[in-house]
């Protein structure tokens, strides 16, 4: 068929691109069949890594016009090569990322993306389809056992609106989770949790996070502008962690500590607020083992308390109601009634004069707090404690001049209920510590010799 042909017909099935994906599968590779690569421009590359049969075009599309390519496009690239399981071109893509100097703006973000290697078995259910690092064995594994709840659950929340195919690749792999938006496809590490029923439960909670992103996009009738990004990001992220507890069933209690989190973070003067707002990627990359998810969902809890919970509840599946809007700035204006920042002003004022949340249970959470200096400028803290902490998150450090401390952990493992904090050392009397987990809260001091 010719273009025009081809591109009324394609308008006419993506006004319901969910109802008619298979459809528009099978119009995208007849044309591939008909008219070759030639046929598509450089402008529609991203058509073509929608979909699974037509990955090998978009990936021969962008090698032709390597050059043109921006580091957003290249990362899709990359992450399509993984998911053909050609690992000498992701590989190659890898490297050209890192040369561009991605790695050093996004630590740690693609580590062990392009390393990928199937497992032979995996999950296979009406929406997702996941598969582990083979070399992650019985322990990746595991991380799957509980998919079909996920399942049940993203059916009955957002059954009209899922993808039709979700795909989830269980990576060996530290550090942030990335995920491939145009193909629906999750990238999660577990190399940093051991397995407990309480890092199951974070894991499949986390895949619950990840496809919330995806119906998010699939109600945006506008795209982000660059300047839109942070805001986005801010309220994106916050909100999708926000869905989390729901399928956790650990709302109230998440609230109470994503409040306390926000407290620390808020009150610390580690960054302005206005950066959440405006430089969403530079504070959480600074600031990699610092709560800034938790910090972004305690504003949408109190978004929950303002306008209640079923206003928030339809936050993303309104934006179609209001077909006049062009901009994501316009949209947080016209829904909630006020500018961004004058809301997360009113949020700031109200969690530093609780000072967290009012409604924490106290709680001796830590039962054993040792110090070990090590050199001249670190100290290594030996904990054990009665729920799974994760350094940075679940516990924060203050000098004697109540100046919050960077800690991180020693181990790579997150969530341990036995473990050790590194932090540099500090001229004070002594520190003050709190440790937050759910509901429970615990304040204590450690004097120092």
């Amino acid at each position: 068929m010719d273009k025009k042909e081809f591109w009324d017909r394609y308008d006419l099935l993506n006004k319901d691109f969910l109802k008619n994906y298979d459809e528009l599968e099978n119009l995208f590779v007849q044309q591939l069949h008909e008219g070759g690569l030639d046929f598509f421009e450089l402008s529609q590359i991203f058509l073509l890594g929608k979909f699974e049969s037509t990955l090998p075009a978009f990936c021969a599309l962008c090698e032709k016009n390597i050059q043109n390519l921006n580091e957003y496009v290249l990362i899709k690239l990359l992450f399509s090569y993984v998911h053909l399981n050609d690992h000498k071109s992701a590989t190659h893509i890898r490297q050209i990322l890192i040369d561009k100097g991605y790695d050093e703006r996004r630590p740690g973000v693609l580590n062990g993306i392009d390393d990928f290697q199937p497992s032979t078995n995996g999950f296979d259910g009406k929406h997702i389809t996941a598969k582990y690092d083979k070399r992650l064995g019985e322990f990746g594994e595991y991380f799957l056992s509980d998919l079909d709840k996920v399942e049940k659950f993203i059916t009955q929340k957002w059954e009209t609106v899922l993808p039709n195919r979700i795909f989830i690749k269980v990576i060996n792999g530290v550090g942030p989770s990335p995920f491939n938006s145009l193909l629906n496809e999750i990238f999660y590490k577990i190399g940093h949790f051991h397995k407990s029923k309480f890092t199951l439960d974070h894991f499949s909670g986390g895949i619950v996070h990840e496809i919330n992103h995806f119906v998010e996009n699939n109600y945006l009738t506008f795209s982000i502008k660059k300047a839109d990004v942070s805001s986005y990001k801010f309220i994106d992220e916050g909100y999708a962690e926000w869905t989390r507890t729901l399928y956790l069933k650990k709302h109230k209690e998440y609230k109470i500590y994503t409040d306390n989190c926000a407290y620390h973070m808020l009150g610390s003067n580690l960054f302005e607020l206005s950066n959440l707002k405006n430089k969403w990627f530079t504070v959480m990359f600074d600031f990699l083992n610092c709560p800034i998810l938790e910090t972004a969902t305690s504003f949408t809890y109190f978004l929950e308390d303002t306008f209640g919970y079923d206003e928030i509840n339809r936050f993303w599946e309104s934006i179609p109601n209001y077909p006049e809007i062009k901009t994501w700035t316009d949209y947080l204006k016209s829904y909630l009634g006020k500018d961004l920042i004058d809301l997360m002003k009113e949020w700031k004022n109200v969690i530093l004069k609780n000072k967290g949340s009012r409604e924490s249970t106290s709680e001796e959470i830590i039962t054993h707090f040792e110090l070990e200096q090590i050199g001249k400028d670190k100290m290594i803290f030996h904990y054990k404690s009665k729920y799974p902490l994760w350094a940075g998150h679940n516990i924060f450090i203050y000098d004697d001049k109540m100046k919050l401390q960077l800690i991180d952990k020693v181990e790579k493992y997150r969530f341990l209920k036995e473990g050790r904090l590194i932090m540099k050392l500090v001229k004070s009397e002594k520190l003050t510590v709190f440790v937050h987990f759910y509901q429970y809260s615990q304040k204590y001091e450690y004097k120092l010799l």
